[in-house]
């Protein structure tokens, strides 16, 4: 379910564009993590509870994505109230998926979250599940050697989808939990996101899917 249009967000955004990466590339950006550090993103940050969580896990660089100013308005405006200063490690990104590599260069991004994403679940909008071909293909690129995705869904058709995909790149799958809580050791280090927290309490399954890059 899409967010209504909240013009408050136009300003909060540039009012608290220490917290952004601007529309360029990511080397010739304002405010970019001032580390070496590996990068980390999340592909359609929703609300911002994941990827507001798993930047205080551990000094990596986390980018939360989104293509809807008010989405990224709303995490941001998250991420403020968790923190009193601006994070070192945590910025956001309003990029559309299909322009990632207008942004990064190849090879430059270590692991890819790809958390509840859209099913489109219409057979004539395939092309734009984020597990369709051309976004793997696309990742692959992005993605340095034994970097990786991580994938969660409650949505059968696109997990199954997903691993058709996944057959026609060289991703290997390193890990196929078609219910993820029943499953005690995945679950020792797991953040749900607002969906799934939703989805879970609806007696819904949870499937998760990793891929490396070898």
């Amino acid at each position: 379910m899409r967010l209504r249009n909240k013009n408050w967000t136009i300003d909060f955004i540039k009012n608290n564009s220490i917290w952004m990466l601007s529309n360029k590339n990511y080397e010739e950006c304002n405010n970019k993590f001032d580390n070496n550090n590996d990068i980390n993103i999340e592909i359609g940050c929703g609300k911002g509870n994941f990827i507001i969580q798993k930047s205080t896990t551990n000094d990596l660089n986390f980018i939360a994505i989104e293509k809807e100013r008010t989405v990224i308005g709303v995490a941001l405006k998250k991420a403020i109230s968790n923190f009193e200063t601006p994070k070192n490690n945590l910025r956001f990104l309003n990029l559309d998926a299909l322009s990632l590599d207008t942004f990064f260069s190849n090879e430059s991004i270590y692991k890819i979250y790809l958390n509840f994403s859209d099913p489109w679940p219409k057979k004539r909008h395939t092309k734009y599940r984020l597990t369709f071909i051309k976004y793997l293909d696309l990742y692959y690129r992005l993605l340095k050697k034994n970097g990786s995705i991580e994938m969660k869904t409650d949505n059968e058709n696109l997990y199954l989808f997903t691993l058709e995909e996944v057959k026609k790149t060289n991703f290997k799958v390193i890990l196929n939990c078609d219910d993820l809580y029943s499953n005690q050791e995945l679950l020792t280090d797991n953040i749900a996101t607002e969906y799934e927290t939703k989805f879970h309490s609806e007696g819904k399954k949870i499937k998760k899917i990793v891929l490396i890059k070898e």
